[in-house]
């Protein structure tokens, strides 16, 4: 015969019975599936809803569009919007900097922005050192509604480094800026 693989604990000097381990469940890591939930009113657990996120929300206007007016253009038809985004604002730091022509920024602009861009870059105070050309480092995008865009960027210049804010809005084809903000 074959000694047993496991002897029995020794009884405590107290004369009582040993205890048998208790045996707990591992608690869940993970929350529960929704086919594993409890069902009646006490069920703590929202349900999810679905998020409407399919399509934005439409773009509302101060006023109605007419026939010879801009026509918006949904987001499905215009470019992507960081990629343009991070050429606009380039274009826009080196027309502040002096080494771009501020006419180049009239068709991707509203006459409003233009205005302020030409007036910016026309300062005593340049935006940027001489000989120091200003880089768009990171862009940011949120699209708030169909065809918005609402942009925000840092740009290096030199050794200093500021923000730029800007709304596209998608009209004939393409983005346009219509509200600029600068660092």
């Amino acid at each position: 015969m074959s000694a047993p693989l496991l002897d029995p604990l020794p009884a405590p000097a107290t004369g009582r019975p040993p205890r048998r381990p208790t045996v707990r469940r591992v608690p869940r890591l993970e929350p529960p599936y929704d086919d594993e939930l409890p069902e009646g009113p006490l069920r703590l657990v929202r349900q999810r809803e679905e998020l409407p996120f399919e399509e934005p929300a439409p773009r509302r206007f101060d006023h109605e569009i007419d026939f010879f007016d801009p026509q918006p253009t949904p987001r499905r038809d215009l470019p992507d919007a960081k990629v343009w985004a991070t050429r606009f604002l380039q274009a826009v730091v080196e027309t502040l900097a002096g080494s771009r022509p501020s006419a180049q920024m009239q068709e991707w602009t509203s006459p409003a922005v233009h205005a302020q861009v030409v007036r910016r870059s026309l300062d005593a105070q340049p935006w940027s050192a001489a000989g120091v050309r200003p880089v768009v480092r990171s862009v940011r995008v949120g699209e708030p509604a169909d065809g918005v865009a609402e942009v925000c960027a840092v740009v290096q210049r030199g050794q200093a480094y500021a923000a730029i804010a800007a709304r596209l809005e998608g009209f004939d084809g393409r983005w346009r800026a219509v509200a600029l903000e600068l660092g």
